[in-house]
């Protein structure tokens, strides 16, 4: 029941264990940075989000091998290996989020209208590389949590599809605590999660969905000052007001919240089910039993 034929635990088991695991990191790492930073955001921001991805390296590391019989090259078995071509999926996934974004940002300048304002000094560039740090580093704890090893072995268990539609929803799901979050933010994100399933399915690796999350996310945030899922954080450069219809801004959740970034997210979609993408070489990867494969889980064009 809990095991498969070879010793291993069952993918699905190994999926409820790493999820359960994955919120305890998550507790611990917001417990531990509340305490340190106390009121202060962008520092609890600047602690929580590297230490969260440093917990679910560890925890998820220590599973391959205590559930996986996986001795060595734990990392790449968790979606990062440093075979070629690693680069290239992460920058190329870091331009398409910067494109979408723009594509997003399109229907502002037609239907509605953006006042910026811009502040740069040498005392904004501390916070400058919290903020990037925290882009960065998040991205990469988000995208272990919903297409890491929990994503991997519950696909593993039943199939690619039932998979995404799992973690999709989970990921829409988490985000309704985001500020100004409303059902259109629901669906978009939800979708969200969708082009970055796939994106791993394409690759077997987490470069190219790392590279799109943080793209986007730094294109809107960072770049165009616009709110990410509600948040400000990160805009300490740039700070965008849109005004117009709510279908086109999003409202206080900002574009992701948007009926026009459907259209944008589907197209994301399109092109990263069409892209020529190669899977990386995985030097070290659990071998699941034939029962639990799916005809769909490669996920290919």
């Amino acid at each position: 029941m809990f095991t498969t034929t070879t010793g291993r635990l069952h993918p699905v088991w190994a999926f409820v264990v790493s999820a359960l695991f994955s919120v305890l990191a998550f507790l611990v790492a917001g417990f531990a940075a509340g305490a340190i930073a106390g009121d202060r955001v962008l520092l609890f921001e600047a602690i929580f989000r590297p230490l969260l991805a440093l917990l679910l390296i560890a925890v998820f590391a220590w599973l391959l091998t205590a559930a996986d019989h996986i001795e060595d090259h734990r990392v790449a078995a968790l979606g990062l290996p440093r075979a070629k071509g690693w680069l290239k999926q992460f920058t190329t996934g870091c331009v398409l989020g910067f494109v979408l974004t723009v594509l997003a940002i399109v229907p502002i300048a037609i239907w509605g209208h953006a006042s910026t304002r811009f502040r740069f000094s040498l005392h904004t560039l501390p916070r400058v590389g919290a903020v990037l740090l925290i882009l960065l580093l998040g991205a990469l704890a988000e995208e272990l949590m919903f297409r890491g090893y929990p994503f991997q072995h519950l696909e593993q268990g039943i199939g690619a599809i039932g998979a995404i539609a799992v973690f999709s929803v989970m990921f829409g799901v988490v985000h309704l605590a985001n500020p100004g979050a409303s059902p259109w933010g629901l669906i978009n994100t939800i979708l969200i999660g969708v082009l970055l399933s796939i994106a791993y399915l394409r690759t077997r690796a987490l470069w190219l969905p790392w590279g799109i999350h943080f793209g986007w996310n730094f294109a809107l945030g960072f770049l165009f000052g616009l709110p990410v899922s509600g948040i400000r954080l990160f805009n300490v450069v740039v700070r965008t007001t849109a005004s117009g219809p709510q279908w086109v801004t999003g409202g206080s959740y900002g574009l992701e919240a948007s009926a026009t970034a459907v259209i944008v997210i589907l197209i994301g979609v399109v092109v990263v089910w069409r892209l020529p993408l190669a899977r990386l070489a995985q030097p070290a990867s659990p071998t699941p039993e034939t029962e639990y494969r799916d005809s769909l889980s490669g996920i290919q064009p």
